[in-house]
């Protein structure tokens, strides 16, 4: 009986394999479509570099590798990995641990069954902060959904993603966009904090809400090493946007229809982690995302860059130390956001001099990510 439930477990491990196939090469179908209609608006964050080294053939690698791990899992971590694979991550809390294999990757062979069929290297790989096995150093997981696709920046950009911070008007920009006045030599802070200037030293970061040029609900505060921002997830734990926005509207006045259809596409968000190398940001949703950092643009320039994100991919927002003095000079006058530590993501919307959507108040929904010092 138990070798029946096991063949059974491992045969539907197998036919998502075969369905994650099918939906790739519809997704490929779509997006050449798409790709021949109209040109890129902003700058992808391209996923990492094809090795230089031709991968093995996938189906003998798989097949060596299925048969290598369903011996090695027990019932429940096939279940677990099962559920993950079935629900598309919704259902992915629990780690798959194993021990590493003398052939392969578990990891990469995993991420390539279930996820990403073009996945070479495990350079390609971050394990995501909800991961529990990246703290044992014997051990790795293969719950494809406790990783992330690294994105690596295109430098230089393309020109489309860039647009002149003196054609964006004021009362357009984010609050932590606006421009230095040559004849204050003090620091406003960001229209988010309401002037706030309090600070917790245990606060790393808060995170504002805002859906087109409204804010909605009260700063979140984060003192953890990480945090998840979603719009509904079942015992999710972290920032809820859902229930920002509960008491948000007065009865009988509503958000526009195009925040209402946006909403639906946060889903489970992204996470946002501090580590070593700076904050990163890890898109968990089925849909990219859209992120303005002064650590990613270009420090001699007057133009912001906004970089795309796609699902499952993640990408260092925010690198070096946040204390550190980034405020820009242009011919000895200060240029550049108000507020140096403020990174914005927009929600499956891009912005920029290639959509209808000029400034980030204009995007349905994002976030204002504001970082210690928080202003």
């Amino acid at each position: 009986m138990f070798r029946r439930r096991r063949t059974a477990l491992a045969k539907r491990l197998w036919k998502a394999r075969v369905r994650r196939d099918n939906e790739t090469r519809c997704a490929e179908k779509t997006s050449s479509a798409s790709a021949a209609a109209a040109q890129p608006p902003v700058a992808a964050a391209a996923t990492s570099p094809p090795s230089a080294h031709p991968s093995p053939p996938v189906e003998s690698d798989e097949r060596q590798f299925r048969n290598a791990l369903f011996k090695r899992l027990d019932d429940r971590q096939l279940e677990t990995l099962l559920r993950a694979v079935d629900t598309g991550g919704v259902d992915a809390a629990e780690c798959v641990a194993v021990r590493p294999f003398l052939f392969a990757d578990p990891a990469v062979i995993c991420c390539r069954l279930w996820r990403w069929p073009d996945l070479r290297t495990v350079e390609q790989l971050k394990s995501t902060p909800s991961c529990q096995t990246a703290k044992q150093p014997d051990m790795l997981c293969c719950n494809p959904y406790h990783w992330s696709r690294r994105c690596e920046i295109e430098r230089p950009p393309p020109p489309y993603s860039r647009f002149v911070k003196e054609k964006l008007k004021p009362e357009d920009r984010a609050p932590s966009e606006c421009s230095w006045d040559s004849n204050d030599d003090e620091l406003r802070g960001s229209f988010s904090t309401d002037g706030d200037e309090k600070q917790n030293e245990q606060e790393w970061c808060k995170v504002a809400y805002w859906e087109l040029s409204q804010r909605v609900g009260r700063l979140f505060p984060v003192e953890t090493k990480s945090v998840n921002v979603f719009w509904n997830v079942p015992l999710g734990t972290g920032l809820s946007l859902a229930a920002l926005t509960q008491h948000h509207f007065s009865p009988g006045q509503g958000p526009p229809e195009s925040v209402l259809r946006n909403r639906t596409k946060i889903g489970q968000g992204l996470a946002l982690s501090r580590e070593e190398d700076g904050v990163w940001a890890y898109n968990l949703s089925d849909w990219p995302m859209f992120v303005n950092s002064p650590t990613l643009d270009d420090p001699d320039s007057k133009s912001y860059l906004v970089f795309r994100v796609p699902s499952g991919h993640c990408l260092n927002i925010f690198t070096g130390n946040p204390h550190g003095d980034r405020i820009r000079y242009s011919n000895g006058v200060r240029v550049g956001p108000v507020d140096p530590n403020a990174v914005r993501i927009s929600f499956a919307k891009g912005w920029g001099p290639k959509y209808s959507r000029q400034e980030i108040t204009s995007c349905p929904t994002w976030i204002e990510v504001l970082l210690d010092p928080c202003r």
